[in-house]
């Protein structure tokens, strides 16, 4: 109890303290609120992770290597880092609402430009453009649901959130199924262009629907009174440094198994089971329901056991899933050189893509983690920085795995990502445990 009132000095106030934050949101409100939020995210996650679905197509229009490409993916993920670090930031200053707007129409316009790409760099810039609105839409969504929710209910809250991502990852596995053509290399092109609608759709909604959070706006006197004193370096101030460090490396760590498996899962099926660019997705919408499940029960076990050991259990559960998945797949013979798309050989690569997306859940509690370790003033900042700057170490992950595969192959260097999952389980304990803490204006 000593701890969580420590907590309660910097965060808020515990949960069975009164608040101080007026015209909290009604139920409606924020389930409008949620769900404009989780729209927001769905679509980020489509535009996302729709790039892996396409590498080697790519490779092949611009005559370049596995390598070359896997740099576009070392743009996209240091832009999120910035995007998450700067938005967050603008999210602290000018509201949670207008954030989100800002981050959509920006991931949704740098996903449109892709499709018109006439070279690799030019597919750069693009894909750090998105990268920008995806990093700043995290960083707001999670500061505005956080806000909105109640302490009993705020993991859970997260991890509905959360399944956004999952539920983005199945569309964007669903969209290059159905528009992608093995016998029309330019296809990729087409995909991007079909994947930016939403976002457009997306922002009207948030205009139209979501409210400011009210926490942030009874926060907005402080802001004006201290806006001299707020920079983005706050969050290294003595009081913030080892909660911001910890929880940086904690994201780096989940960060680098997961972009390795999100990058080089379609890519590996077909260089080892030489499936076709149209056939790996099918395999993939098992990880996206695998994923949708495992948020949610996260959001049940960090309710119930606190934040650290459902953290722990979840970095645990991957860092096995991980070898389990990508050794089973060897494991399946091959007809005339490939797998026969059989259902038997769909269940079984099925049932261990679904297991490998489940343990991914530990997404679902960075959100209402880092949300309950920072004050109303750094929150986005700082859980912005922490979470998307993950990303930026994840770049490590990604350009390691060509380096690497001519030694030890491509299986092996997949399996890299359990060890970092496994120093992440450990390192979640030297953070302090928020279960039970309020969210108010306080500062």
């Amino acid at each position: 109890m000593e701890e969580q009132v420590k907590t309660a000095e910097v965060t808020g106030r515990v949960a069975n303290q009164p608040t101080e934050a007026p015209g909290q949101l009604s139920r409606t409100g924020r389930l409008v609120n949620l769900g404009g939020s989780w729209g927001a995210w769905l679509f980020d996650a489509l535009d996302a992770t729709i790039f892996g679905f396409i590498i080697l197509s790519v490779a092949h229009t611009f005559s370049a290597t596995l390598r070359d490409v896997v740099s576009t993916v070392a743009w996209f993920l240091l832009a999120t880092g910035i995007g998450g670090f700067l938005l967050g930031n603008v999210s602290d200053k000018i509201g949670r609402k207008r954030t989100l707007l800002i981050s959509v129409l920006t991931y949704g316009t740098g996903t449109l430009l892709c499709g018109f790409a006439h070279s690799l760099t030019e597919l750069n810039v693009y894909r750090f453009a998105v990268g920008i609105g995806v990093g700043g839409l995290w960083s707001a969504a999670v500061a505005l649901v956080s806000e909105i929710w109640p302490a009993s209910g705020r993991a859970r809250a997260i991890s509905l959130l959360q399944t956004g991502w999952s539920g983005g990852s199945l569309l964007a596995a669903i969209f290059a199924w159905s528009f992608l053509n093995a016998n029309d290399p330019e296809s990729w092109r087409r995909l991007f262009i079909l994947a930016s609608i939403p976002a457009y759709a997306m922002g009207a909604i948030i205009l139209l629907f979501v409210k400011e959070s009210p926490v942030w706006l009874a926060n907005r006197e402080f802001l004006r009174q201290n806006a001299k004193k707020a920079s983005l370096t706050q969050i290294f101030a003595p009081q913030y440094r080892r909660t911001t460090l910890i929880a940086l490396v904690i994201s780096i760590l989940g960060m680098f198994g997961y972009w390795i498996i999100t990058t080089f899962t379609a890519t590996y099926l077909q260089s080892v089971l030489h499936v076709r660019v149209d056939e790996a997705p099918v395999f993939l919408v098992w990880t996206g329901i695998g994923a949708t499940l495992g948020y949610l029960y996260y959001g049940v076990l960090a309710e119930r056991y606190g934040r650290r050991r459902a953290f722990a259990a979840f970095f645990v559960g991957v860092a096995i899933a991980v070898p389990l998945f990508a050794y089973g797949v060897t494991m399946i013979p091959l007809s005339h050189g490939k797998l026969a798309m059989t259902a038997a050989n769909i269940l079984v690569i099925g049932l261990l893509s679904a297991a490998l997306g489940f343990f991914t859940g530990y997404f679902s509690g960075f959100g209402a983690w880092y949300a309950e370790l920072f004050p109303t003033s750094v929150r986005s900042t700082a859980a912005g920085f922490c979470f998307n700057f993950g990303r930026v170490g994840a770049i490590a992950g990604i350009k390691l795995v060509p380096a690497l595969m001519p030694f030890i192959g491509f299986t092996k260097t997949y399996c890299i990502a359990s060890i970092a999952y496994v120093c992440a389980a450990l390192l979640v304990f030297a953070l302090r445990e928020t279960r039970g803490v309020e969210l108010t204006s306080g500062n």
